[in-house]
């Protein structure tokens, strides 16, 4: 595995630069969260389709707060400590303990729901008035971004009930929002004089979130004559959408779309594993597969807190960038300066180092 090649400064990348080592109330803040979420993560597995063994939890269990306890009181032995590298540590020791992917049922679950109403979904898109559509569509990424297991406001949302797509869309807030570029990807992303030859779109969650945000805007791009390469991870993540899942869900999606299935057929859409195997990105480890498909790309679309802002936020790409997110836990929100909930959908010209920091309405 080798850098991405679209890094502008590869010898200069460090994928997250929140260093907790240095900001003692974050870390505290941070480590709880991995801690609290620990409960939450056994409790998926229990109900996955191929749950451990008690022995397999009570280990994991046992032995990751161990870690977390080490991590709390002896930070130093640990520099540089990102959100990156707490993540690293949990996909390691589940790895160690026998847990394969906790969230595979809830995922298949979600993946079939979104299914079923994508075809309304794509047919709202259809009737959106052109100069309307690009917001519409970019609206629906943030809205299915929503759907995060990873994230304690949406899990409690996903425990009462699920997150309804078009109540949440429904209820984005109205614009400017925090970083609020639409304008500008709108004029770049026009049907009728699309920007970009090809893109590669680093897709997040499961469900709602790949299936109803990121595939009308992937059936967008490939409308205006963009080639799409979507990146996902080979290895479980929280309840990000693997590899094999999103290849299985666009076989169904071609059932019924000749715009993708046409696509998939002649090779202008494609599935690469990123060789991520968390739910956030570190771009300096990425798979061949995915270098060679990125090599000849002019957009870089990024989706996601954990890819876009948790990661990624201050790099600069040899190729134009798009980054969408929604703001889902208090402590990043903090950090960058917006509120709970606030959307980010920020454009930064190839070269240029985004800015996200602080808000662009």
């Amino acid at each position: 595995m080798k850098p991405f090649v679209k890094l502008q400064n590869p010898s200069g990348y460090r994928a997250c630069d929140w260093d907790l080592g240095k900001d003692a109330v974050a870390r505290a803040a941070w480590i709880d969260i991995f801690a609290n979420h620990t409960e939450s993560l056994l409790k998926y597995a229990r109900e996955s389709f191929s749950p451990p063994t008690d022995a397999q939890f009570d280990s994991y269990r046992r032995t990751y707060l161990e870690l977390l306890d080490r991590v709390r009181n002896a930070p130093e032995d640990f520099a540089p400590l990102t959100i990156y590298k707490l993540c690293e540590q949990r996909a390691e020791m589940m790895r160690e303990h026998g847990i394969g992917d906790p969230y595979d049922k809830i995922k298949a679950d979600e993946n079939d729901a979104a299914l079923k109403i994508l075809p309304s979904v794509l047919a709202c898109v259809d009737d959106c008035p052109v100069p309307e559509l690009v917001e519409m569509l970019i609206r629906g990424v943030l809205a299915g971004n929503k759907f995060d297991l990873g994230a304690q406001a949406t899990m409690d949302e996903h425990a009462s009930g699920g997150i309804d797509f078009r109540a949440t869309l429904d209820g984005l807030p109205s614009r400017p929002w925090f970083v609020d570029d639409v304008d500008r990807i709108a004029e770049l992303l026009a049907s009728d004089s699309m920007a970009y030859k090809k893109a590669i779109y680093f897709v997040d969650n499961a469900g709602g979130d790949a299936i109803l945000g990121g595939i009308p805007l992937t059936r967008h791009l490939l409308n205006g004559g963009c080639d799409v390469v979507l990146a996902a991870n080979k290895e479980p993540a929280l309840n990000d959408i693997l590899v094999d899942e999103l290849s299985a869900c666009l076989t169904m999606i071609a059932a019924l779309d000749c715009c993708i299935r046409e696509a998939l057929e002649n090779g202008r859409l494609t599935v690469v594993d990123s060789g991520c195997d968390c739910p956030l990105i570190d771009l300096s480890d990425v798979t061949a597969e995915c270098n060679d498909a990125a090599t000849d790309c002019d957009l870089l679309i990024l989706e996601g807190m954990g890819r876009a802002i948790e990661t990624n936020i201050d790099t600069a790409f040899t190729c134009d960038t798009i980054h969408l997110a929604m703001i889902k836990n208090p402590h990043v929100a903090k950090y960058i300066g917006c509120q709970m909930f606030d959307l980010v959908a920020s454009f930064t010209p190839s070269g240029q180092t985004p800015s996200v920091r602080g808000g662009r309405r």
